[in-house]
């Protein structure tokens, strides 16, 4: 777990710099100097691309790291790897254009009732699927080689302080909503730009095709892999933007909603972000220890990563929404709306990060075909849900519906894989972590308010700190975390 822990620091790092530039952008900048619909146009947008992006890279990123290890030689070029990286999804990508221009009447109509915004903007979402999709291949290509920081701090922190840039000039007259508009999108352009010229720097950019190593037993496991990825993973995308989706085409002032959405979805995924940085590496490892028929190493890391994330994911989930009403103090009085979305949003990315790297597992194993079957049945289940929940609860709803989808697909890869590995993330101490977590939240909520709100959103995350984070590092249930607070507790002259 050593790489595993030190480079899942560094992207923590690069991700938590990033959540601080965004949740200026997200929390105080967007919603205060762009109108709702504004904001919400570029939730909508993103949401999209990032969607379309998923099905244009064809399964590519989970077949980068699945295969590499069998093509993994410096001194060979990989055996021309990234060629065939970065041929693939351009045939994904022109046949999306082909579906996205052919349907653009029927996608701009369906939002037009709420969302009038959308189809004025419509030919910027073909634009960043692009950009979208090779920075993606460009990541995985480096996850690969186990270097997995630098995308990470491009895509967290760099982006988003080009954004605030731009949101101070659009504030300040420099840009019109036009130029603001234009520049936000082709951020992405940059950020690719800059992760190609890196992998140049590291001597890894070896674009031209070798195949040797491509043989026909080869190129059909690679491509039989890719199809059942390519669904499955698909789906799965499709689940994590759909709720924005369809808020926009199902809510009166569909834009607007997104965007109140968007900011209780963006506080909530604050918990998300170590798992993140911990399947970024762990995934290559998980694929080399199967391709090694290693599965205590695949046992030790699942039981180690769930460990850890449930404890920062607590940790990070009492912070949050004990500090909710403290929270949206800073936004405008109709962004209140979301504090319950809020809530249901930080429940299942907190369930979703202390299952562990149990996605992992399911698809670099022999199980990988059930991610398939597990993905469909999610992405059925959210959309059912969602037009159930939505017309009744409006975007709480939406928060609700993914909770529920995500509760139950997590529960059934982890009862597979006690059933065809006789493995389980959990153990008896992560139940005595949640029972600290329980006890931390009776006694914080208790607290009446202190002062003002940043006074009080202060000391109530101090007190929250020291009731979870002292019985936990005393009762050592994790290794990892009491390293990380030893070393702070050294650099902080507080422990020889």
């Amino acid at each position: 777990m050593g790489i595993v822990v030190r480079q899942s620091i560094y992207n923590s790092i690069a991700s938590y710099l990033g959540v601080i530039v965004g949740a200026i952008n997200t929390i105080v900048l967007f919603p205060n100097i762009f109108s709702a619909d504004e904001f919400g146009l570029t939730r909508v947008i993103t949401a999209a691309a990032t969607l379309f992006s998923s099905l244009g890279l064809l399964a590519t990123q989970n077949t980068t790291i699945k295969f590499f290890p069998f093509f993994k030689n410096k001194e060979e070029q990989h055996n021309g790897f990234l060629f065939f990286i970065l041929s693939v999804p351009l045939i994904g990508y022109l046949l999306f254009l082909v579906l996205a221009y052919g349907f653009e009447t029927q996608l701009t109509d369906y939002y037009s009732k709420s969302s009038n915004l959308f189809g004025q903007y419509f030919d910027y979402i073909p634009l960043v699927v692009l950009y979208m999709i090779y920075f993606a291949v460009f990541d995985a290509y480096l996850t690969a080689v186990l270097k997995s920081v630098i995308q990470s701090f491009l895509k967290n922190v760099i982006q988003r302080v080009m954004w605030a840039g731009l949101i101070l000039l659009y504030y300040y007259k420099v840009l019109t909503f036009d130029e603001f508009i234009f520049y936000y999108f082709n951020s992405y352009a940059f950020i690719l730009l800059v992760l190609v010229v890196y992998t140049a720097y590291l001597k890894q950019l070896f674009i031209w095709p070798r195949f040797n190593m491509f043989s026909k037993a080869r190129v059909k496991e690679i491509f039989i892999y890719s199809f059942f990825i390519l669904l499955g993973s698909s789906s799965a995308m499709l689940a994590g933007t759909i709720d924005s989706l369809m808020i926009g085409a199902l809510v009166d002032q569909g834009l607007a909603q997104v965007a109140f959405y968007s900011v209780a979805l963006y506080m909530g995924v604050v918990i998300h972000i170590p798992y993140q940085s911990v399947i970024r590496i762990a995934n290559p490892i998980l694929a080399d220890a199967f391709k090694h028929e290693d599965h205590h190493k695949v046992e030790r890391i699942y039981k180690q990563s769930s460990m850890n994330l449930l404890i920062i994911g607590c940790l990070l989930f009492l912070g949050i929404w004990l500090n909710a009403d403290n929270i949206f103090q800073m936004l405008p009085d109709e962004y209140s709306q979301a504090k319950y979305v809020l809530l249901y949003v930080c429940l299942t990315k907190l369930y979703d990060a202390c299952t562990g790297v149990n996605g992992g597992i399911i698809q670099y194993s022999g199980l990988f075909r059930l991610m398939l079957y597990f993905n469909v049945f999610l992405i059925v289940l959210i959309i059912a849900t969602n037009y159930w929940l939505i017309p009744i609860m409006g975007i709480e709803g939406a928060a609700l519906a993914t909770l529920i989808s995500i509760f139950t697909t997590n529960t059934l890869r982890m009862i597979i894989i006690k059933i065809k590995m006789n493995m389980s993330p959990f153990e008896w101490r992560s139940l005595l972590v949640v029972l600290i977590g329980g006890l931390t939240y009776g006694v914080v909520y208790f607290i009446p308010p202190i002062g003002s709100f940043i006074i009080d959103a202060i000391l109530r995350s101090l007190i929250i700190g020291g009731l979870f984070i002292i019985p936990v590092y005393l009762l050592n249930f994790s290794s990892e975390f009491n390293g990380v607070i030893d070393k702070s507790l050294k650099v902080l002259k507080l422990k020889k």
